[in-house]
């Protein structure tokens, strides 16, 4: 870890690690760094003919300029079109960056002509560019070390009159106002992103919470299935659409056999896992369109979209044998079954709890044959028929 990182990481109030460290790395600050890296090909773009025609080259050190035109060019397109700051930070604009900013604007300026050369306007353009990614602190201590620089290449191209002092101390005032112009803007800037962030982060955390108040409010927390309400919702929502379309849906009832012997001789707390296993058990056993919840203690109603009764008898037959996959962990005088009921939209009930309480009927009626077997609505009628009417 660096000496900057473990000064932040203690809260070393050090002025070199209050102008140093890099803003937090967000989408915000790396669109920065792209807008960055597109205007210094711009700049590039614009200086390449000054230099090669508009501008008087006698007495330049012009080999010298070349070579730092071509470095820079050959450094912003890389950062333009690989953007390497996305993966490694020390492509960043920093304080090191503007350091080496600074050196190879001198340069440029020395080798151009000093005090005459046109391109100081190059620090103003540099220091607005730190400005869009750093706090006020940080473009102040940046403008100071271009006007130091700039004064230093200045002087050395001296021209002794009153005029040309007058002149630093002109083109440094407005660095200066420039980085304080800029860097309130971008303190702005900064606590705008900041709490935009925090509040997208709130609303994400309203939104988790939501979603699982929902999710909550749909499942039924001992087995994972639906709750009977939200399984009544889905269930109408389908017939409705069977309806609309000219299909079938098939319900069905089903109560699982010797559960309360399970409770009695293991406890509840082993009637709850089979209730469990038995619910995880009906779900491996649907379709994705098939919706399966648990309807009351160790009942469950399974909805089937588009299911005749013939179909749905089979299905029934599956869910039966999927308990074999419960029974595995059970003594074998406590092997659990099912037993279930059908009814059949539109044949039996064109209404979903006339189709609820058909099914329920008619699982009773698998019960009172021994149960773990499987009786529809059209089985409750012959039944009712053979039952001799009394006078």
């Amino acid at each position: 870890m660096s000496q900057i990182e473990h000064a932040r990481r203690d809260g070393d109030p050090s002025l070199l690690a209050r102008l140093l460290h890099l803003p937090p790395q967000s989408e915000r600050t790396l669109r920065m760094e792209a807008l960055i890296a597109r205007l210094r090909l711009v700049l590039l773009a614009v200086n390449i003919p000054l230099l090669a025609l508009f501008l008087d080259t006698d007495g330049w050190h012009m080999q010298l300029v070349w070579a730092l035109v071509a470095f820079t060019a050959t450094y912003g397109a890389f950062i333009a079109f690989f953007r390497p700051y996305r993966r490694w930070r020390v492509f960043e604009t920093s304080a090191l960056s503007a350091f080496v900013d600074s050196l190879v604007i001198a340069i440029f300026i020395a080798a151009t002509g000093g005090v005459e050369s046109p391109f100081y306007i190059l620090y103003f353009l540099s220091l607005a560019a730190v400005g869009m990614r750093f706090d006020l602190r940080q473009v102040l201590a940046v403008c100071a070390l271009y006007a130091l620089s700039y004064s230093l290449v200045y002087l050395w191209s001296w021209d002794p009159s009153a005029n040309a002092f007058g002149e630093l101390m002109l083109r440094c005032s407005y660095m200066f106002i420039l980085s304080v112009a800029v860097g309130h803007l971008a303190r702005e800037e900064t606590s705008r992103s900041m709490e935009v962030e925090a509040f997208e982060k709130l609303n994400a955390e309203n939104q988790r919470l939501l979603t699982r108040r929902e999710k909550e409010a749909r499942v039924d927390r001992l087995t994972g299935l639906q709750n009977r309400a939200s399984l009544e919702k889905d269930a109408h929502r389908a017939l409705r659409r069977v309806r609309g379309s000219g299909g079938y849906m098939s319900i069905l009832f089903c109560d699982m056999d010797r559960l309360k012997t399970i409770n009695d001789e293991l406890g509840h707390d082993a009637g709850d896992r089979v209730l469990r296993q038995a619910g995880a058990a009906m779900k491996r056993s649907m379709r994705a369109s098939d919706f399966v919840g648990r309807y009351g203690g160790d009942e469950f109603v399974v909805v089937l979209p588009n299911l005749t009764r013939e179909t749905a008898y089979e299905r029934s037959e599956q869910l039966i044998a999927s308990f074999a996959q419960v029974n595995e962990a059970l003594p074998e005088d406590l092997h659990i079954g099912l037993s279930v009921g059908i009814a059949t939209y539109p044949f039996d009930a064109d209404d979903y709890p006339t189709l609820v309480k058909l099914a329920d009927q008619a699982m009773y009626l698998a019960k009172r044959d021994g149960g773990n077997r499987v009786r529809t609505a059209n089985d409750l009628h012959l039944f009712w028929e053979t039952i001799p009417r009394t006078a």
